[in-house]
């Protein structure tokens, strides 16, 4: 994005011009850009991308508005994961990006760990993640095309939560046993 001075002949401009260019401000800086009308397609791809935000959106907030301490530590998972987040990332961007890793490898991995469990303990995840403060809720889905698919289950999130914090190195792999928080 091209940082600009005077455009247009101005101290200050703002929207489209020509349908080609975007004057606007970010951070209190006058910019200018290219005009993207974007595309919105519903391809597998797209969808598949977009589930795994969803559900990254939910371990954030979950992280962002829990107090409870996970048993054997000291501080919140939301101050655990701001004290290692690196130089010039948000904690939660951290979060996401370590969720979701590159290409989704990450996600795929911890799907996979989560898919390997026996069905008694994905019921022990889901009971564990309706225990907590706040609880977990099953994180909507959407397949190819746009359509609703399979909600994943609010114990899905709540390993998704455990596997990130995991990757991050602040915890050990979660097993078919869900972590308590008080």
């Amino acid at each position: 994005m091209a940082k600009v001075t005077g455009p247009l002949m101005s101290m200050d401009a703002s929207g489209a011009f020509g349908g080609a260019l975007v004057f606007g401000k970010w951070k209190g800086r006058n910019t200018v850009h290219q005009l993207v009308t974007p595309a919105n397609p519903n391809s597998a791809g797209q969808e598949l991308a977009r589930n795994r935000v969803r559900v990254a959106g939910a371990v954030q907030h979950h992280v962002n508005v829990s107090t409870q301490v996970k048993s054997g530590k000291t501080g919140t998972d939301k101050a655990r994961i701001q004290a290692i987040t690196p130089a010039g990332y948000a904690w939660n961007g951290f979060l996401t990006d370590t969720l979701i890793g590159s290409g989704g490898l990450t996600y795929t991995a911890m799907d996979a760990a989560y898919s390997a469990l026996t069905a008694p303990q994905k019921t022990a995840w889901d009971t564990a993640a309706a225990g907590l403060d706040p609880a977990y809720a099953a994180v909507y889905q959407t397949a190819a095309g746009g359509g609703a698919s399979t909600a994943k289950t609010a114990g899905f999130a709540f390993f998704a939560h455990s596997y990130a914090l995991y990757v991050m190195g602040l915890d050990s792999a979660p097993t078919g046993t869900p972590p308590t928080y008080a």
